[in-house]
């Protein structure tokens, strides 16, 4: 679902490989330039009204309660948000994922990935190069500055400085 007057800038995917159409829901009156990625088993995307995603951007979710963003948000050129690691730990579960990727596509059974929700309040600004890792929530009108990591829980109102 994609709400009213939200465009789409010339680098903008929603690459949903699960298929399902109600994995990803996009407010009105935002813009993205990045990339949306729903994974094959699982995964979901919420993002409230005039949220911002720049160029460069990645937002990939592979958790059952997934990635929830609220209103007002602005992610900078080249920010990531993740809700897991993308690749098993395990060394041969990591090659038996990767291969199965190349001659198959994604797998529709998790293969291991670990995941965790990550929550993003109202009125949130993330900085260019931020990465946002799995199972975090940041707090309302919270401020992640350029270039920070991000893999704990920030309070509303918080500057988190690279």
């Amino acid at each position: 679902m994609i709400g009213p007057r939200t465009t789409f800038g010339p680098g903008a995917e929603i690459y949903n490989i699960h298929g399902e159409r109600s994995r990803v829901k996009i407010g009105a009156n935002c813009h993205i330039g990045g990339h949306l990625q729903i994974f094959a088993h699982e995964g979901r995307i919420e993002i409230g009204d005039f949220f911002v995603l720049q160029e460069g951007c990645t937002v990939w979710s592979s958790d059952p309660v997934g990635i929830k963003i609220g209103k007002g948000v602005i992610v900078a050129s080249g920010a990531i948000i993740h809700d897991a690691n993308s690749h098993p730990m395990d060394a041969e579960k990591r090659f038996a994922q990767t291969v199965a990727i190349m001659k198959t596509g994604h797998p529709r059974v998790d293969p291991g990935i670990r995941s965790a929700p990550v929550i993003i309040g109202d009125y949130v600004w993330i900085g260019t190069g931020a990465k946002i890792l799995k199972g975090v929530t940041i707090g309302d009108g919270a401020i992640i500055s350029a270039g920070a990591i991000v893999r704990s829980d920030v309070p509303p109102g918080t500057l988190v400085r690279a």
